[in-house]
C-alpha cells in the first residue's frame, strides 16, 4: 500500500518537473547538506570560537553579495545552465580548500561557497520557469523543493557516519570529518551530467537593453514591484542570519550536540519538509493563493521561536525547532511561484538578483551580529529574529494583497 503511494507519488512530482531536473535537485542538496552537518563541528574542533564562526559567515555572505549582484544577469543573459556549471566548479573547490584546515584556505573556501550559492539557486529558480508552464508553476516548484529536501535529509542523516568511523578506531574524528568534506564535494560532479542532459528554450528577449523607461534593464512598472518586496527580504534575511545561521553553534553550546545530532535534527526537518510541500498545491487552492499561503504558514512559526528559548530539554527543544523550520520554509516555493509568476521571463534572473542582494545585504552584519549576540545572552538572537520575522511578513501580506488578487 505504502509502496503504490509512494509510486504513485513520484508519478504526480515527474509530470510537472522534469525527471533529470529532479535527481539534479536531490544529489546537489544531499551534497550540500552533508558539507553544511559537518562544517560546524569540524570548525569547532579546530577551535573556531562563535565570533569567528559569525565572522566567516559574514565574509561569505559578502561574496555572496557580490555574486548575488550579477548572477541575475549572467543568467538572463547566457543561460541558466552555464551558471550552474560554474557555481558546481566553485563549490568543488570550496570543500577542498576547506578540507586543508588551513585558515588561511578556510576563509578563501567561504568566499568561493559564498560565489556558488546564488549562482545555484538563482538560476536555478530561472531554469524550472522554462521547463514548466505557467500554470503549473504552484506545482512544479513544491514538488521540486521537495526532493530538494529529500537530499536535504539524507545528507544530514549522514552526520553520524564520521563518529561512527571515530569510535570504530578507523580514522580520529576530525579526519573523518574531512574525508565527509572530500566526499560532498566528489558528489557534485555527477551533477555535471546530469545537467547537461536538461533542454530548454530561453525567452525571446533575453538581452535587454537599457534605456529612459528601465533602470538597468528593468522597466520602472517592475522596479516599484521589487522596492516593495525588497524591504521585508530585508527584515526577514537580517532575523535568519542573526539566528537561524547560527543555530548549529546555538545547540552546542545550549545542549553540546555534534554532527549526530545537528544531522538528526537538520536531516528530520528536512524530511517534514519534503513530505508537507507534496501538499501546497491543494493547500495553496484552499487558502487562496501562492502568497497568502506562504505567509499563513510562516507566520505560525513565530510563537516557536520564542517558545525554543523558554526551554532548557534537548528533546522538546529538537521538536519545537524541527516545528518552528518546517512551518517557517515550507511554504518557500510558492512565494518563488508567486515571484517568478508577476515577473516577466526575460527579467526573472535580474529580479531574483537584486532580491538576494537585498538578503545578502542583511546577511553580511546579521551572521557576525548573532555571534556577537551569543555571546552576549544565548537566547537573545532567537527573540530578535520572532520580531524581524513578524515585521517582514505583516509588510509582505499588507503590500501585495492586491498583487496576489490580480
Amino acid at each position: 500500500m505504502l509502496r503504490s503511494r509512494l509510486v504513485n507519488g513520484l508519478r504526480i512530482i515527474f509530470r510537472d518537473v522534469p525527471r533529470n531536473l529532479s535527481v539534479f535537485s536531490f544529489v546537489y542538496a544531499f551534497a550540500t547538506s552533508l558539507y553544511w552537518v559537518i562544517s560546524a563541528p569540524l570548525l569547532r574542533l579546530w577551535g573556531f570560537t562563535p565570533l569567528e564562526y559569525g565572522v566567516l559567515g559574514s565574509v561569505m555572505g559578502t561574496s555572496g553579495l557580490i555574486s548575488t549582484s550579477i548572477s541575475g544577469w549572467l543568467t538572463d543573459r547566457y543561460g541558466p545552465k552555464r551558471i550552474i556549471y560554474a557555481s558546481l566548479l566553485l563549490s568543488i573547490i570550496s570543500n577542498i580548500l576547506f578540507a586543508t584546515g588551513n585558515y588561511a584556505l578556510i576563509y578563501l573556501s567561504a568566499i568561493l561557497s559564498g560565489l556558488a550559492d546564488p549562482m545555484t539557486w538563482i538560476s536555478l529558480d530561472v531554469l524550472v520557469s522554462y521547463v514548466t508552464r505557467k500554470e503549473r508553476y504552484h506545482y512544479a516548484y513544491p514538488y521540486l523543493m521537495s526532493l530538494s529536501a529529500l537530499g536535504n535529509a539524507g545528507g544530514a542523516y549522514l552526520g553520524w557516519i564520521p563518529k561512527i568511523i571515530s569510535d570504530s578506531g578507523l580514522f580520529p574524528l576530525i579526519e573523518a570529518y574531512r574525508l565527509f568534506i572530500l566526499i560532498a564535494a566528489v558528489l557534485y560532479i555527477p551533477c555535471v551530467m546530469v545537467l547537461k542532459s536538461i533542454e530548454f528554450t530561453m525567452a525571446a528577449s533575453m538581452e535587454s537593453k537599457l534605456s529612459l523607461r528601465s533602470v538597468l534593464g528593468i522597466p520602472h512598472g517592475l522596479v516599484k514591484i521589487i522596492a516593495k518586496l525588497s524591504i521585508p527580504e530585508i527584515l526577514i534575511g537580517f532575523g535568519a542570519a542573526i539566528s537561524i545561521h547560527n543555530i548549529s553553534y546555538y545547540f552546542m553550546l545550549k545542549y553540546n550536540v555534534g554532527s549526530g545530532g545537528l544531522g538528526t535534527l537538520f536531516g528530520t526537518e528536512s524530511l517534514a519538509m519534503a513530505l508537507l510541500m507534496l501538499t501546497l498545491p491543494k493547500l495553496r487552492e484552499k487558502i487562496g493563493g501562492s502568497l497568502r499561503t506562504y505567509v499563513v504558514l510562516a507566520s505560525t512559526s513565530i510563537p516557536l521561536l520564542i517558545a525554543l528559548t523558554l526551554i532548557e530539554n534537548y528533546y522538546l527543544a529538537i521538536a519545537i525547532y524541527i516545528a518552528r523550520t518546517v512551518l517557517m520554509n515550507v511554504a518557500s516555493p510558492l512565494y518563488t511561484a508567486f515571484l517568478m509568476s508577476i515577473v516577466p521571463p526575460e527579467h526573472r534572473g535580474k529580479v531574483s538578483s537584486i532580491l538576494g542582494i537585498a538578503r545578502r545585504i542583511a546577511v553580511i552584519p546579521g551572521r557576525s551580529t548573532g555571534g556577537y549576540l551569543l555571546e552576549v545572552d544565548l537566547e537573545l538572537p532567537l527573540r530578535t529574529t520572532a520580531i524581524l520575522y513578524a515585521l517582514g511578513l505583516g509588510l509582505l501580506a499588507m503590500w501585495f494583497r492586491r498583487e496576489e488578487s490580480k
